[in-house]
């Protein structure tokens, strides 16, 4: 029967980072991925011939980029594009776009400039605001952390604790609204807040508790700006396997896991479908908590609360990602033909305001296409000429609050209605946009569930909310890498600090393994580079 010191269960980037973590430690270490490709839900695939799309994350938001030497990924060619402007958000043709600038000079000179002295002022006190939620967050990013409640009562003072709240349990609104008083003015910059205050939420603008997932983007990284791997999402995970297997790991792949084999209370291997049994010292899984241990263990090993809890996390997100080849890149006309030539036409976003996401949010919980989605568009090749054949392009588009709960046999049909209502958008400000596409699929949370085994297709494995955060992440009172199953750890997306293509969970959880197993069982051992 096969033997390894570890078994990593999922070959994403939280899987391989924790691979590399152990293996270069001197631990035997077998990585196993269900499907044919490293990367999970941030993989580069060539959906079409000669065009590659990546699927799932496709940007770096809340990356900190040292991790690149330290996982050793620039030795295998790893590079990150870091364009001038991260999005062009835009509204109504009466409304002044916002143009994230990644440069803060830039980006002070466009609000004082574009939008006003007001704007520059209020977008700098928030900055000065969320700098509460930072210090907060870095404190615990590589540590078991309290809960919310703890944290916040622990505060050194009452100013603080009050701000940590509103970050943690306020609507987003609430705490932009303390800056940017006016209603209905600035709608395009406080549109582009809501949508970071949304994602990975079962929430609108204007939903108490909102205010983390805002905190949570502008906060976990180095900075909240957008960067591309060179060659895609999927480099990160191809350079991360490359890496790990020259440390001595082994990736299998096709390799669907049925169940964890437990004896005495004890994970001591996992079964896979074909029938092989694998055997560990330690088990780790990238999975979220409910695909976990609610499919992949014997519940009745488990504590009775623990089941309910996991149970109750929640995981319903809605949303599609249309993948596009283009004949050329558009040529933009209306209040966006500015960005013609320039990069900040690299990815622009039609989010007119917080009123209009709040609309969204409604009928997505009626269980409709919303009338007036928000758009999320980017051409990848326009930054980086090896996504797609010399003259062609590759396109994404992202829109939220496509329906969670669809009746039988409806989801193709509304699907379709969706994309039609995506696509009328961005025509108001690219007259001929469908004319310029070649090929199109689309996917939706759907796919995502079925092909990656996500609970609900929730690309954040438990979402952004304030009950599913630091302490009681992936399950409260299980925020520490470990489970009530002796041997079993979990290091995944669905683990603090959270979602988003970051590797600190692999890395923080392999570390919690390494404590715990001990010494490596390998005659050598080698060290961190």
């Amino acid at each position: 029967m096969e033997e390894h010191d570890v078994i990593i269960i999922g070959a994403g980037h939280n899987g391989l980072t924790a691979g590399v973590e152990l293996a270069r430690a001197g631990h035997s270490v077998l990585v196993l991925e269900k499907t044919n490709w490293p990367g999970g839900q941030a993989a580069t695939k060539e959906l079409f011939k000669g065009f590659k799309h990546s699927v799932g994350a496709w940007a770096l938001l809340v990356f900190r980029e040292e991790m690149i030497k330290y996982l050793e990924i620039d030795k295998e060619g790893f590079e990150l594009i870091r364009p001038s402007s991260s999005f062009t958000v835009f509204g109504d043709p009466e409304d002044t776009p916002f143009i994230g600038y990644t440069d803060p000079i830039d980006l002070a000179n466009h609000l004082l400039e574009d939008h006003g002295e007001d704007a520059m002022e209020a977008f700098s006190e928030l900055g000065r605001y969320f700098s509460y939620f930072k210090e907060m967050f870095e404190k615990y990013i590589d540590e078991t952390p309290p809960t919310l409640e703890e944290i916040i009562a622990a505060a050194p003072d009452e100013k603080t604790r009050e701000i940590l709240a509103s970050l943690s349990y306020g609507s987003a609104i609430e705490v932009m609204r303390k800056f940017f008083k006016e209603p209905g003015k600035h709608g395009c910059i406080l549109g582009s807040l809501s949508a970071s205050a949304i994602d990975g939420t079962h929430m609108g603008p204007f939903t108490k508790g909102s205010a983390l997932s805002l905190s949570y983007h502008y906060c976990a990284g180095d900075t909240y700006d957008f960067k591309i791997p060179k060659g895609g999402i999927g480099t990160l995970s191809s350079s991360l396997e490359k890496v790990f297997k020259r440390y001595g790991g082994e990736v299998q792949y096709k390799a669907q896991v049925e169940n964890f084999i437990i004896e005495d209370g004890k994970v001591t291997g996992v079964k896979l479908r074909n029938g092989d049994e694998l055997r560990a010292k330690a088990v780790i899984s990238t999975l979220d908590a409910q695909s976990t241990f609610l499919r992949l263990c014997d519940t009745q090993a488990l504590p009775t609360d623990f089941v309910s809890s996991v149970e109750d996390i929640e995981y319903t997100n809605g949303y599609i990602q249309l993948h596009l080849t283009m004949k050329s890149l558009p040529t933009f006309a209306n209040q966006l033909e500015f960005v013609n030539g320039t990069e900040k036409s690299w990815l622009v976003a039609y989010i007119q305001s917080p009123e209009q996401l709040h609309g969204c949010w409604k009928q997505y919980q009626a269980g409709e296409v919303p009338d007036n989605p928000a758009v999320y568009c980017y051409f990848p090749s326009q930054l980086d000429s090896s996504l797609a054949p010399e003259g062609f392009h590759t396109c994404t588009i992202f829109s939220h609050y496509f329906p969670a709960d669809i009746p039988k046999g409806q989801h193709n049909e509304m699907k379709e209605l969706m994309v039609k209502r995506v696509l009328d958008r961005m025509e108001t400000v690219v007259p001929n946009f469908r004319e310029l596409i070649m090929d199109q699929v689309v996917f939706t949370q759907e796919y995502f569930e079925k092909t990656f085994g996500t609970t609900g297709g929730d690309f954040a494995q438990g979402l952004l909310h304030p009950g599913q955060m630091f302490g009681d992440r992936p399950v409260p009172g299980w925020a520490n890498y470990e489970t009530p199953l002796e041997n079993l750890f979990m290091a995944g997306g669905g683990c603090h600090p959270g979602p988003g293509v970051t590797c600190i969970p692999g890395l923080n959880g392999a570390r919690v393994v390494m404590g715990k197993i001990g010494a490596a069982s390998k005659s050598e051992t080698s060290q961190v580079a």
